[in-house]
This record gives C-alpha cells, sequence and structure tokens, in this order.
C-alpha cells in the first residue's frame, strides 16, 4: 500500500548504515529490497497498520517488494486472535518469505491463547507444525519447526516431537538452524529427552554439532548439561 511504503521512508535511517548492516545479517534478503527501518519503528508502524482501515487490504497485498514491509506484515499478523484465521494469513504469506528474519518474527498471538485453542493446543498446532516442516520452501519448514519450539515445549510437549524436528532436516542451512536452537531450547526444560535425541546415531553430524554449540553457548543451560553435551561432542 503506498501510504505504507511512503511511512516506510519517512521511518528509515537517513545515513544507510543500519540498512547496509541489515544487508550483512539478514544475508538472503535483497538488499536493493531494504530501506534502513528499525524494528521499533516497525513495531509502531504494524499498530497504524492493525488500527486503519486498510488492515485487510494490506494482508492480502503479496507479494510485497520491501523487506520492511514483510516484517510489519508479520507484526500485523501476530496480532490475529483467531487461529484459523492465523493459519490461513500464514499459509498466504510463509511462500513468500526469504529470510530468516521474517520467518522468526511470525508468532501468530493466537497460538498462544488456550482458550482460542480450546484447551487443545497440541492438537490444534503439531498437525500444522507437521505440516509447515514438510514444506520445500526453506522458510516454511523453519517456520513450522518454530511452532514445536516457541508454543510446544511446556505442558503441551511430548518427545515425539524432537524427532519430528529431527525429522524435517533438508540439509538446508536455516533450517538446521532452527533445528538446532529448537534442540538447545528443549535442553532447558526436557534435558534428558533433549540429550537423547543430539544423541540419536541418525542425527546428522553437523546439525549435531550445531545443537551442542547452541547449547553451550546459551545462558540457560547449566552448567552440568555442557559438560554433558561436551562429552557428546568428542
Amino acid at each position: 500500500m503506498r501510504w505504507v511504503e511512503d511511512r516506510l521512508r519517512e521511518l528509515a535511517d537517513t545515513d544507510d548504515q543500519y540498512r547496509k548492516f541489515n544487508a550483512r545479517v539478514v544475508a538472503t534478503a535483497d538488499p536493493a529490497t531494504m530501506l534502513g527501518v528499525r524494528v521499533p519503528r516497525l513495531r509502531r508502524l504494524a499498530r497504524e497498520v492493525s488500527r486503519s482501515d486498510g488492515r485487510i487490504a494490506f494482508l492480502a497485498e503479496l507479494p510485497h517488494h520491501w523487506y520492511e514491509e514483510y516484517l510489519v506484515h508479520a507484526f500485523v499478523l501476530n496480532e490475529t486472535r483467531e487461529v484459523a484465521q492465523a493459519t490461513r494469513l500464514l499459509d498466504a504469506l510463509l511462500p513468500f518469505v526469504d529470510n530468516w528474519c521474517v520467518c522468526d518474527a511470525l508468532n501468530p498471538r493466537a497460538f498462544h491463547d488456550g482458550q482460542a485453542m480450546g484447551g487443545q493446543t497440541a492438537e490444534a498446532l503439531v498437525p500444522l507444525a507437521k505440516r509447515w516442516m514438510a514444506s520445500d520452501h526453506t522458510y516454511t519448514r523453519r517456520f513450522g519447526i518454530s511452532i514445536l519450539m516457541r508454543d510446544l515445549l511446556g505442558d503441551d510437549f511430548d518427545p515425539t516431537q524432537l524427532r519430528q524436528a529431527i525429522a524435517a532436516d533438508n540439509g538446508e542451512h536455516y533450517v538446521r538452524m532452527m533445528i538446532a536452537w529448537y534442540l538447545a531450547e528443549a535442553l532447558v526444560s526436557h534435558r534428558d529427552d533433549a540429550l537423547a535425541a543430539i544423541a540419536l546415531p541418525e542425527l546428522d553430524p553437523q546439525l549435531r554439532r550445531m545443537a551442542i554449540r547452541k547449547g553451550i553457548e546459551s545462558l540457560r543451560v547449566p552448567a552440568e548439561t555442557k559438560d554433558t553435551l561436551r562429552r557428546l561432542r568428542g
């Protein structure tokens, strides 16, 4: 939408340094699509879009041109409070996502709402995560794994979810990074199950090293667990 693009241009840093920094960090996004708008400003713009009469039109306007438009889209989508609607919006957006930053910004409020889930969080989200993890599209697959990490490591955790994430490994770097992150997060609340998953003989050795490194680097993983990880690393 033109007014959103105009606001993005108004909010962009004028010295170009942030845009160049972003281009390095978000390596797979086309630098020519970056304006250099900082995330807090994008969140404020997302609130403007959410309150506007153009919210529905903006979410339907795909593909976007600007990298920042996709982030605003993600932040607006995240406010969706109904699971089916959030799922439809995600299915429309995910095929156009080409970088880890927009992918990881997606975190719909509906998926954290026990009432919206009708008390059936795992029953609602595991099938969605499996479907997205089966995608041939890198960032759709990554997003599916993120559902297991963000929404199902609490009371809805089941050890089979660790194997489901591992089975989503297709050799893609950004998919493997999410699996490794998930395994490292699982070490905090489900230590024994996560260690067993990391030690699985079928786990790709590179993915194992990535998960071990993430676990050792984590400030939330206890020291004794890190010692076990170092022994697994060999």
